[in-house]
């Protein structure tokens, strides 16, 4: 089954989730003359509060099966400008768990420094929430994460609560992370939904605007057109 969440219809006649924007003009449709395609335009202003958090993302209501490999793509055009504060972090993509207030399972935050972590959580600690708690696993680091230009993710994912689970990613091509365990909390039946745009620290004090490329979703692709794509299921 393959999902593709694209940009050439209004909000209004897409089946993004838009509850996570602030504003109207928080998430607008726009033509990208370097792509020659619609694109998201994200802009996220100092207090503006959606869906109990600071925040402007889209979101793929869809929950995938388990255990069951799912292919990911999407591209983000990260400013140069883009003003993230001292010692924080502003996350650009999650998955999260449906209905609940755990950390996402795997999320990307770019800091400062121009780095960008992927990291997973996939056990429940009860009330605590940082990543001491959560034992969150750090997937990859990348240093020097390139903005002002479009970036492309992959993904290969198998969303599981025991030894069977896997994730592999790349970044315009090249493998960044690759991992075999748990991928999701033991008590989740199905995959976690997928999110993108700006969510920054509370307190954030600087309008932030970045770029998003369509999104697409496939639940078991088939064996040639993820070998086609550089990902190795078997690895």
């Amino acid at each position: 089954m393959q999902i593709r969440l694209d940009f050439n219809n209004s909000f209004c006649q897409s089946s993004w989730d838009v509850s996570r924007r602030a504003r109207k003009d928080s998430i607008r449709i726009i033509y990208d003359e370097s792509r020659k395609t619609n694109v998201a335009r994200f802009t996220w202003k100092p207090g503006d509060r959606a869906n109990n958090g600071f925040r402007a993302e889209l979101s793929d209501a869809t929950l995938p099966p388990g255990d069951t490999s799912i292919y990911y793509s999407y591209s983000l055009f990260i400013p140069e400008d883009f003003t993230i504060q001292h010692e924080k972090f502003v996350v650009i993509t999650q998955w999260h768990t449906p209905g609940s207030s755990q950390k996402p399972p795997v999320a990307l935050r770019l800091r400062p420094s121009n780095r960008l972590d992927v990291t997973l959580n996939h056990k429940d600690t009860g009330s605590d929430f940082s990543a001491h708690g959560s034992q969150q696993i750090m997937l990859a680091q990348i240093d020097n994460f390139k903005r002002g230009i479009w970036n492309d993710f992959e993904y290969l994912m198998r969303w599981c609560g025991n030894e069977d689970g896997a994730i592999e990613m790349k970044i315009n091509g090249l493998t960044v992370a690759h991992y075999s365990g748990k991928t999701n909390y033991s008590n989740q039946i199905t995959g976690p939904y997928f999110k993108y745009g700006i969510y920054p620290p509370v307190g954030n004090n600087a309008e932030l605007s970045l770029l998003a490329g369509p999104y697409t979703m496939i639940i078991e692709p088939e064996r040639d057109f993820i070998i086609s794509r550089g990902f190795n299921p078997d690895r």
